[in-house]
């Protein structure tokens, strides 16, 4: 049985896509993270990078079913 290309199998296609999600989000959390360091803030800067990480994975999980 030969073996389908890569772009027929939806299931790792949607695989990668959680991951590019999940590393948005970690990205901009660890971003506010530091940022929160550097500037003595509360958390300001980390829920402000948790927030527009999940935006943006909103944003391309809209884009990807369009």
């Amino acid at each position: 049985m030969p073996k389908k290309p890569a772009d027929e199998r939806p299931q790792f296609f949607l695989m990668s896509q959680g991951w590019n999600i999940a590393i948005a989000i970690l990205v901009l959390v660890l971003l506010g993270h530091w940022m929160d360091e550097k500037f003595h803030t509360a958390y300001l800067f980390t829920a402000a990078g948790a927030l527009l990480g999940v935006l943006y994975s909103l944003y391309e999980i809209w884009r990807m079913l369009k």
